[in-house]
């Protein structure tokens, strides 16, 4: 049985190495696309100094509506891909858990010692259900995280456009 948790275990928590990849990626590729995208900020300058024309107050509306999707988008954007690689910690409790090392680092040797001897649980299915549930969050975070780019490409490519025109 032991075995077979570990397996397991094993199995998760490379699934949990595959959405941190994935999340480091997309933020790498946000970053960039965040960074190039700032030039729309030049053609604000550009539209206050025209001459305010019902056209250019219609660009400037729209430039502005698309600018502030985009922004919001990003930030939601950044904050799930962040939720994704952020490293969880236990929910405090009072009970220690000998497979959490931040409880494990709090204790002496002699303690380790009586936790271990007390400790009847299998702590190879204690760490897959602990993994499973670090998984399905970093999935959920993830998901999220593209279902969130959706708005933020079509918002950014439409400033692009709308500066193209002006």
């Amino acid at each position: 049985m032991e075995n077979k948790a570990n397996q397991r275990t094993e199995i998760i928590k490379n699934q949990i190495d595959k959405f941190d990849s994935k999340a480091n990626i997309l933020i790498a590729i946000v970053g960039i696309i965040f960074a190039v995208s700032l030039s729309v900020i030049n053609i604000f300058n550009e539209l206050n100094s025209m001459a305010k024309t019902e056209q250019t107050k219609i660009k400037f509306g729209l430039l502005l509506t698309f600018c502030i999707i985009y922004f919001v988008s990003f930030a939601v954007e950044m904050f799930l891909l962040i939720g994704v690689i952020f490293p969880r910690k236990k929910k405090n409790t009072s009970k220690i858990d000998m497979s959490y090392y931040f409880d494990v680092a709090n204790l002496s040797a002699d303690e380790i010692k009586q936790h271990l001897i007390k400790d009847t649980e299998d702590p190879a299915i204690i760490q897959l259900s602990t993994n499973a549930k670090i998984c399905v969050k970093k999935h959920k975070f993830l998901e999220a995280a593209i279902w969130t780019m959706i708005p933020m490409f079509v918002s950014m490519f439409a400033m692009f456009f709308i500066a193209i025109l002006m």
